[in-house]
C-alpha cells in the first residue's frame, strides 16, 4: 500500500471520529433528559476507559477533579427560596434546595459532563497534532483553525510565564503572609503576567512571520555563487520612535558563504539589525538592497523569502501543536502539499533526529530541543542568509556543540550564517568575519584574525580576547605547494602537552621517543597494542579509555598525533585543529599535518634528531643510530665543566680576562675528543 493511500486512509478514519464526537458533542446540549445524557456520559467514559489502557488511574484522578469543580460550581443553581418549608428538601430560613433547582442543576451537571466526555473522546481518537490537519481538511477557515493553534500554543506560554514569575516570587519569601499578604502577591503576579503577555504576543507574530506566514506562497530557494553580493546597506538607520534612533548609518555588504559572528553589549543594537534584515521592522531610512534590488519597506516581504530569523527565545518561533506541526508550517507556506509535503516533512524529520519527538507539544521540550527544532523549522525552508540571535543562549553543552556542528556543515555547504552571540569563544571558533556594534554604529568590520588580535580594539570595546588566540601558536595557513618541515626546533615538553589519538603500532613508534625522554603524554584510545599496554602498565603515560569521536574536550593539550586507521576521518578531525590552532600530525598521512617528528635520541645531555623528506621513517632512524654509533661517549662531567667555562668566558668584562687562555686547554680537550670522531 503507498504512502498516500496510507495517509488518505488516516485522514479518512479521523475524519469520521471528529463527526461522531461533534455529533456526540451537539446531542448533549441539545437534550434535556437527564437519564438520556447519563447514558451517553457512561458510554463516553466507558469507550476513554477502554482507550486509555495503562492511563485509567490518571483518567480517575481528571474526572474526581472535574467533578468537584462542576458540582461547585453547579450548586448555586440547586438553591431557591421556598413560600413554605415542603418546598424545600434543604430549609436554611427560607432558603435552601429546590426540587426544581435540583433537577436543573443535576441536567446542567450531566449535560457538561457528557460535552466534556465527547470531547476527551475526540483527543483520545485524534491526537491534538492531527485534529488541525483535519479541520483544513474539511475545509473549516483558515482564520479560525489557525486562532485556535495560536490559542492552544499561548495558554501554555502564558502558564510557564506565570510559573516563573511566582518562581522568582516565592524565592523573595512571597506567599508566606496571611491571606491579604497572598492576595496581593497573586495580584501582582497577574498583573505582570498580563503586561507580558502584550509583549509575548508581539514576539510569537514576529515568530510567525519569520517562517512565512503570508498570503502568497514563498519563491522557490536559489543558490548563490560563493563571494556575489546578497545584502547591501548603504547609510541605513532606524529607530522605534522618532526621538530615540537604535541604528545610525549602518553601511555594509553581506557576500554569498560567509561566516559571521556579530557582536556588542546588551542595547548596542544586534536584534533590531537582524530583525530589519529579516523584513520584520516596517520602516528604516537608508538603502537596503537584495541581490542589487532596492528592497522599500513597503515590500520587504521579499527579503522574509531568502533571509530567515532563528530568534533568541524559541517560545516565539513555536506555536504549533507539535514537532510535527511546526516543521509543515514553513513547507506550506513554500506551497507544498500532499504527496510532496509529506515526503519533505519525512525527510527533515530525519535528517535532524526528529522522529522520536514528532508528536511531542513544543511546551514539553527542554531548551535545547526547542532550539533544535526552531533551528529545523527555519532550515525546512532553505533560506539564503540564516540569522542567529543568540543561538546558544541558555543551552548545555550538547546543545551548543551539536548546533554548531549544524552551522559548520551548513556553511560548507555554501550557506551564508550570521550570529550574534556574547560568547566571544564562539565568535572566534565560527566566524570568518566580525561585526562590532556600539550605541547603533557598526565601529568594526574586519576579518576575524585581525580583529581577535587588535587588543587596543578589543580593551576599548571592553571585550575579552578568546582564550585560544592567547595560547595559540598561530592558525596554520594551508599553502597549495608540498609541506616543507626544515625548521629545526626543540620545543618545551612542559609547555606543549602530547595527546596521542589511537593506541596501534604507529602510535606506538611515535611515543618511543617521548618514553624513552621521560617527556609525560596522554593516548586516548578504546585500546593499547601490546607495546603501549606494557609502558602503560609501568606509568610512562596517562591512558584515557575511549574513542575520539571530535566532540570531545581536547583544549588541555597542543599537540595532537592521530594514529586511528582511518584517513578520512584524520583529515575531518584535522580541519578543526588547524582552524583552533593546534600542532597536529597524522600517521595515516604525514603530509598532511603541520608537524613531523624525527627519529630521535638523547645521551650525556645531547640531542640528536634526524628528519627526511622522503616517507621513509627507517632511513632516518638507520641513520640516527648510525651517527650516534660514530661519536665517542662523551663524559657528561666533562660537557657540564664546559658549559661553566663558556659561561665564564663570556661573562669576562676586561680584554685582560678574555686573554687569559687557560680555559681554552680545557675546552679543546673535549672538544678535540668529540671531533675525532666526527666523519
Amino acid at each position: 500500500m503507498s504512502v498516500e493511500r496510507t495517509f488518505t486512509m488516516t485522514l479518512q478514519r479521523e475524519q469520521i471520529c471528529l463527526g461522531l464526537c461533534f455529533l456526540l458533542l451537539v446531542t448533549a446540549l441539545w437534550l434535556s433528559s437527564p437519564v438520556l445524557l447519563l447514558a451517553i456520559a457512561v458510554g463516553e467514559y466507558l469507550l476513554l476507559y477502554a482507550r486509555r489502557g495503562g492511563e485509567r488511574m490518571a483518567l480517575t484522578r481528571r474526572l474526581f477533579v472535574l467533578g468537584l469543580f462542576l458540582l461547585c460550581s453547579l450548586l448555586p443553581i440547586a438553591f431557591g427560596q421556598g413560600t413554605t418549608s415542603s418546598e424545600l428538601l434543604l430549609d436554611l430560613g427560607g432558603w435552601g434546595l429546590t426540587a426544581q433547582g435540583m433537577k436543573t442543576a443535576l441536567q446542567a451537571f450531566l449535560r457538561c459532563y457528557a460535552s466534556i466526555g465527547a470531547m476527551m473522546l475526540l483527543l483520545a481518537f485524534v491526537p491534538i497534532y492531527r485534529l488541525y490537519a483535519v479541520l483544513r481538511s474539511l475545509g473549516v477557515p483558515k482564520l479560525f483553525v489557525e486562532l485556535i493553534e495560536l490559542t492552544y500554543r499561548y495558554i501554555f506560554m502564558l502558564e510557564e510565564t506565570a510559573g516563573q514569575i511566582r518562581l522568582a516570587q516565592t524565592s523573595r519569601l512571597g506567599y508566606l503572609g496571611g491571606l491579604k499578604t497572598k492576595l496581593q502577591h497573586f495580584a501582582m503576579l497577574l498583573a505582570r503576567t498580563f503586561i507580558l503577555s502584550q509583549t509575548e504576543a508581539d514576539r510569537l507574530y514576529l515568530g510567525l512571520v519569520s517562517r512565512g506566514y503570508e498570503e502568497e506562497a514563498i519563491d522557490a530557494p536559489r543558490t548563490l555563487p560563493l563571494g556575489q553580493s546578497i545584502l547591501t546597506l548603504d547609510s541605513i538607520s532606524f529607530g522605534y520612535t522618532s526621538e530615540k534612533t537604535i541604528l545610525q548609518d549602518l553601511s555594509l555588504t553581506i557576500s554569498s558563504g560567509e561566516r559571521i559572528a556579530l557582536i556588542g553589549h546588551n542595547g548596542a543594537g544586534k536584534s533590531s539589525l537582524f530583525l530589519l534584515l529579516a523584513g520584520l521592522q516596517e520602516s528604516w531610512q537608508g538603502t537596503l538592497s537584495l541581490h542589487g534590488e532596492a528592497v522599500q519597506p513597503t515590500n520587504r516581504v521579499h527579503l522574509r523569502k531568502h533571509i530567515a530569523l532563528v530568534l533568541q527565545n524559541s517560545n516565539y518561533q513555536l506555536f504549533t501543536p507539535s514537532v510535527e506541526e511546526e516543521i509543515s508550517f514553513g513547507l506550506k507556506n513554500l506551497g507544498l502539499e500532499g504527496e510532496a509535503l509529506h515526503q519533505r516533512l519525512e525527510a527533515i524529520l530525519d535528517a535532524y533526529e526528529l522522529q522520536p519527538l514528532r508528536h511531542t507539544p513544543p511546551h514539553q521540550l527542554s531548551e535545547g530541543q526547542k532550539k533544535w527544532v526552531a533551528l529545523a523549522s527555519i532550515l525546512a525552508m532553505e533560506p539564503e542568509v540564516l540569522l542567529l540571535d543568540e543561538p546558544t543562549a541558555a543551552l548545555d553543552q550538547r546543545y551548543t556543540r551539536r548546533i554548531m556542528e549544524l552551522l559548520t556543515e551548513l556553511h560548507k555547504a555554501g550557506k551564508t550564517i550570521i550570529l550574534s552571540t556574547h560568547d566571544m569563544e564562539l565568535a572566534s571558533q565560527f566566524a570568518d568575519r566580525i561585526l562590532l556594534l556600539e550605541e547603533g554604529r557598526l565601529t568594526a568590520d574586519r576579518l576575524a584574525e585581525h580583529f581577535w588580535d587588535d587588543r587596543s580594539l578589543l580593551d576599548r570595546a571592553e571585550l575579552s580576547q578568546p582564550r585560544h588566540r592567547k595560547r595559540s601558536i598561530g592558525v596554520m595557513v594551508e599553502s597549495t605547494a608540498s609541506p616543507r618541515y626544515h625548521l629545526p626546533l626543540f620545543l618545551s615538553a612542559d609547555l606543549l602537552p602530547v595527546l596521542f589519538i589511537g593506541g596501534g603500532r604507529g602510535v606506538w613508534r611515535k611515543a618511543q621517543g617521548l618514553i624513552e625522554r621521560q617527556i609525560p603524554f596522554t593516548v586516548l584510545a578504546d585500546s593499547l597494542c601490546p607495546q603501549l599496554e606494557e609502558a602503560h602498565r609501568v606509568g610512562s603515560f596517562t591512558w584515557i579509555e575511549g574513542r575520539y569521536s571530535g566532540k570531545e574536550d581536547i583544549s588541555a593539550y597542543r599537540i595532537i598525533v592521530c594514529g586511528i586507521g582511518d584517513e578520512l576521518a584524520e583529515r575531518t578531525f584535522a580541519q578543526s585543529w588547524r582552524e583552533a590552532g593546534y600542532l597536529y600530525s597524522l600517521l595515516s598521512d604525514p603530509d598532511a599535518g603541520n608537524i613531523q617528528f624525527g627519529a630521535t635520541s638523547h645521551q650525556a645531555g645531547i640531542t640528536l634528531s634526524v628528519h627526511s623528506d622522503y616517507r621513509l621513517p627507517e632511513v632516518a632512524v638507520a641513520l640516527r643510530d648510525h651517527w650516534l654509533g660514530e661519536l665517542t661517549p662523551v663524559a657528561e662531567q666533562e660537557l657540564q665543566a664546559l658549559a661553566q667555562l663558556r659561561k665564564a668566558y663570556l661573562s669576562a668584562t676586561t680584554p685582560e680576562e678574555k686573554l687569559e687562555r687557560h680555559e681554552v686547554s680545557i675546552i679543546r680537550r673535549p672538544l678535540s675528543h668529540v671531533g675525532r670522531s666526527l666523519p
